[in-house]
């Protein structure tokens, strides 16, 4: 009676320690994408307020900086954060990896999750603490005179689907380029941004247009930055995959798992 005690008494504690190990893994996870999203979306609209005070309204060189200030903010998130959690700042790359079979529906909420979160922080910051002041930019999202919502979807759909045909060719086992991960993807980031920052604000991230929208209160048309977004990651994920990817890459594709 007493070793079927023990051993129960020595299961149960088991359990404890791999649920507790396992939480520790998942708010490991959440606060990595939390902070690599505040880094980017916080240098992402620090830029903004920065080419807004050397030029109101916007020139061709307030949008170089506005794409080199986005770009740089990859690179650094990226760069410091991608060991951990692989930096996905984004909830249309995460879902991406998701339909992929790269991650499981658990740690695709978690990372989510700490997205959104770090991108309201960021929006925070920059608007009460570093630009605080009426004429300060939130950097919240919107379409520009004479962009349909049609054209709005498909620009965001198109700027996404490249974002991450790139992702996913820079993380392959066998990159079509030798430069690191951080480095390729802030280029492509830097390039989308120039073709569409006057059209839609080149968001291609739903947390990047929530944190903003949220501090702002600028709801109007925000759904196209979630609908182009993902939809253009999921599509350029699947076309990769069966395009590019290896045997095991294309057998995984389309099978979710929950942990």
């Amino acid at each position: 009676m007493r070793v079927c005690e023990n051993y129960l008494l020595l299961q149960n504690l088991y359990k404890k320690s791999k649920l507790a190990d396992l939480g520790s893994k998942y708010s490991q996870l959440f606060f990595a994408e939390l902070i690599a999203t505040f880094i980017f979306v916080f240098i992402a609209i620090g830029s903004i307020n920065s080419a807004l005070y050397f030029s109101s309204p916007l020139t061709e060189v307030s949008l170089i900086i506005i794409a080199l200030g986005n770009g740089l903010a990859i690179f650094i998130s990226i760069a410091s954060m991608s060991r951990i959690s692989g930096a996905h700042l984004n909830p249309a790359v995460t879902l991406a990896m998701l339909i992929a079979g790269k991650i499981d529906i658990v740690k695709s909420f978690i990372y989510i999750a700490g997205q959104l979160s770090g991108s309201c922080l960021a929006a925070l910051s920059v608007s009460f603490f570093i630009w605080s002041g009426s004429d300060t930019a939130t950097g919240a999202h919107s379409l520009a005179d004479g962009i349909s919502l049609s054209d709005g979807v498909i620009i965001e759909f198109a700027l996404t689907f490249v974002l991450v045909f790139t992702v996913f060719s820079a993380i392959s086992d066998k990159p079509i380029s030798k430069l690191p991960p951080a480095v390729t993807i802030g280029i492509i980031v830097t390039a989308n941004m120039l073709i569409a920052i006057p059209l839609t604000g080149a968001s291609m991230n739903p947390a990047r247009s929530f944190g903003p929208a949220l501090v702002s209160g600028t709801w109007l048309y925000h759904w196209i930055y979630w609908v182009g977004p993902i939809s253009g990651a999921l599509v350029g994920a699947v076309i990769y995959t069966l395009l590019i990817g290896s045997k095991t890459d294309r057998t995984s594709i389309g099978v979710i798992r929950i942990r």
